[in-house]
Parts: C-alpha cells; structure tokens; sequence
C-alpha cells in the first residue's frame, strides 16, 4: 500500500473511540486478519509512489483543528472498509484534502483516498463475509450507536458513538476535532504498520 497520511482525533477522544471499536468475538471463529487493533482516522491521501519527503511537502504549512462529523454507520465490501462511519465534507476537512491530494498529484505521486472521507471500525477479512460484517455493525448498533435525523432543516442522518460513563452521565461523540496528521507505512499486516511522523496541529485561538 505504501504511505498514508491520517488526520488522528485528539488524545482523549482518541481514547475515548478506541474503548468502543470491535474485538474479535469470543463466540465465533474468525480469521486471524479480521478485528485487528486499529487507529481511528480519516485518510486524507495514500500512495504506493510518494515519499515520505514527497508527502511532507504536500501538507499545508499552517494546520488548524478540523473538526470531523459523524454521519452514518456503513458495512462496505474491502477489508478496509469493512465497517466504517461516513463522515460529513465539512469545507476545512475538504480542503486539507484537495490541498494534499493536489500537491502529491503534481509530484506524480497517483495518490487515492476512496471513499473519502470515512473512519473505519473494523477490518474484516473477506473469507469471513459480508454476514460477519453486517453482524459486526449490529453488535456495535446495540451496544455504543445512536443515529438519528438531526433536525427539521437539516435531514442528513447523524451518528453518536456512546464511548462510556463519567459521573455526568453517559459519554457521547458526535463528531471528533482532528488535532494530529500521521504519516504512516501501511505494508503487511495492520499490527506491523508503522507511525513514522506525527504533525500536531497548531490550536485556533480564541
């Protein structure tokens, strides 16, 4: 696959994410490629060509928070995008987006981000099939979504991960503030990908 370039939430809703993200279930056999532990993030551009200096290069000098919308709980048909939650085209996510994949583009570098954008879930393997996928969806329906129209005005769907209690009450993340942009080596096995370079964004002031 090469390298790609993630937009990360920040550490705490990181956390947060990560406690409600699928395992591999105790009751049913399930190849060992299928619910391995992964990073949430959104992929803003990935390149079997680039280099690491190529995509440093393609990354805006000035990097703000980009705040992440969820939108709907998906099942694809890639092991990438096994169970995934779209998420809104917000115009500084797009633009971070158009910026990189323009820059890497005339470095001749092909870059792709499909189905962009989205955070992926799960990774399930295809030999398990579209019905461990549909019922990893379900699982995580009945234990940590709520999807609901928004409002009157605006009918796009809208998904709250429950990620936990706090002595306030129930723990719900509806959208996520992008404040860290990885470059990553995605070759082999998910476990063996390697984080080579974290760019935290710098903090809007108020």
């Amino acid at each position: 696959m090469g390298l790609s370039l993630w937009l990360v939430p920040n550490p705490a809703q990181l956390q947060l994410i990560q406690k409600v993200l699928p395992k591999q279930p105790k009751t049913r056999p399930v190849s060992a490629a299928s619910y391995p532990d992964i990073t949430p993030h959104i992929t803003l551009a990935s390149s079997g060509k680039a280099t690491q200096d190529a995509i440093l290069r393609a990354i805006p000098s000035t990097l703000h928070p980009i705040p992440v919308e969820f939108q709907k709980l998906e099942v694809g048909d890639h092991y990438f995008r096994s169970v995934f939650i779209s998420v809104k085209k917000t115009t500084e996510l797009v633009a971070l987006h158009e910026h990189i994949m323009a820059a890497l583009d005339r470095d001749g570098a092909s870059p792709s981000a499909p189905a962009f954008p989205h955070m992926s879930i799960s990774y399930i393997a295809d030999e398990d099939g579209d019905a461990e996928r549909k019922k990893a969806a379900d699982e995580l329906r009945a234990i940590a979504v709520v999807e609901a129209s928004e409002t009157v005005l605006d009918e796009a769907e809208t998904v709250v991960l429950r990620c936990g209690d706090s002595e306030e009450g129930h723990v719900c993340l509806a959208r996520f503030e992008g404040t860290e942009v990885w470059i990553v080596q995605c070759e082999g096995p998910v476990q063996h990908w390697q984080v080579l370079h974290k760019i935290t964004v710098t903090p809007d002031v108020t």
